[in-house]
């Protein structure tokens, strides 16, 4: 039987959970940062918004291999949210490029400490369908995080693109609960096992996890590094306007992480393909949008998609590996999600090379990804022969 959780510790999950999503903070500012350093090239430019997603790997795959049994959850919680305000807020002061990567590198190996440690530890102090219940809230949370986040990013950067940077101080209060409030699992994820777990091998089903989702990444990353360069070209708006219309995004985001356990125990061995179909319709709405409130629903729509395959893959992964592997696994995928999402600059580059669009065709492509995965998940059943935790929700 696992401790009982107390409010306060459950808040400050999620309160960490809560700057999940901190890397797309500065999204809604890219075009303005743009202008500022129109010398550059596109690639090195977007390299801001990415360039986190490549250093939160090594952090993740080493939070993940230690948390729980070599190092407190606590700990690494502390020096994550530290770099993740210090790394954060720094950019707002500098006013060369080069500077501004190396911060946005400390900011992301931050985040890369913080990722997989929400996750685990749900895993670790919850049972049952608190587990599910408790999954879809971290993804509420870190959707009301991004909301939050990109709504201030946007809103700063109307007062000048350094602005956007300064949203992340918000993490001090996040860091604060952390110290004092963060639960320590009694028996952490690692544990009896922990001598072992090393030599034990990861199921290959795990990396297919991560390999779908990272792909799915890749999708995604266009629209949203896009928005307020596609906002602007179109004219619906400026950067203020995309700040607001991703943090629809986050709203559908929300909604999804408030009724996932719900939609979990509904659609059974077809939640993936849910998931996919509505990525699909999502993109192709962004694709064909000639007005602002067809493009909200198309954002509002992918991030209902994203909010319900983001906690349907972490379910996959607790009935795929061993509780012993647990915080690995969470880590495997958090390093996946970010390891394509630094790759999407190259997929968005490479794309444009072919069509000469930059903003829309790479988003029109997403539409054929997302399909094809709907497809594979209609026939394939992604949770035969993944064993379910005790007391887990029943699928259909």
């Amino acid at each position: 039987m696992k401790q009982q959780v107390k409010p306060i510790s459950t808040f400050t999950i999620l309160a960490m959970a809560f700057f999940g999503m901190g890397v797309g903070t500065i999204t809604p500012a890219l075009n303005a940062i743009f202008v500022q350093f129109s010398d550059l090239p596109i690639t090195t430019l977007l390299l801001v918004s990415t360039l986190p997603s490549l250093t939160v790997i090594p952090a993740t795959l080493i939070a993940g291999s230690v948390a729980g049994s070599k190092v407190k959850y606590r700990t690494l919680a502390v020096l994550g949210m530290t770099l993740f305000v210090l790394g954060g807020v720094a950019p707002y002061f500098a006013t060369d490029f080069s500077v501004i990567l190396i911060e946005r590198a400390v900011f992301g190996i931050g985040l890369g400490i913080m990722s997989p440690l929400a996750n685990s530890l749900v895993m670790g102090v919850y049972e049952g369908d608190k587990v599910a219940t408790m999954t879809g809230m971290v993804t509420l949370a870190m959707n009301i995080g991004g909301m939050v986040l990109q709504f201030m990013g946007g809103y700063f950067a109307g007062i000048g693109w350094n602005y956007s940077f300064l949203p992340h101080a918000l993490g001090i209060i996040s860091l604060l609960l952390v110290i004092f409030f963060l639960p320590e699992p009694a028996q952490a994820p690692v544990t009896a096992e922990t001598q072992k777990a090393p030599k034990e091998k990861l199921p290959v089903k795990l990396f297919i996890i991560v390999l779908v989702y990272g792909i799915y990444t890749l999708s995604v990353y266009p629209m949203l590094v896009n928005m307020s360069t596609l906002i602007v070209e179109r004219g619906m708006g400026t950067t203020a306007t995309a700040g607001i219309v991703l943090a629809l995004l986050t709203i559908g985001g929300m909604v999804a992480g408030s009724v996932f356990g719900k939609l979990f125990k509904i659609s059974g061995r077809f939640i993936m393909a849910v998931g996919y179909a509505l990525a699909a319709i999502g993109f192709a709405l962004v694709v064909f949008a000639s007005n602002i409130a067809l493009l909200s629903v198309g954002v509002f729509i992918e991030g209902f998609a994203m909010s319900t395959l983001i906690p349907a893959s972490m379910m996959l992964i607790s009935m795929t590996v061993k509780p012993s592997q647990m915080a690995l696994g969470v880590s495997f995928f958090m390093a996946g999600m970010n390891l394509f999402g630094f790759l999407s600059t190259y997929w968005i580059g490479a794309i444009a090379g072919i069509t000469g669009d930059a903003v829309t065709a790479p988003i029109a492509v997403s539409v054929a990804v997302t399909t094809v995965f709907f497809v594979i998940f209609l026939i394939v059943n992604p949770l035969k022969g993944g064993a379910p935790m005790p007391e887990a929700p029943q699928q259909s």
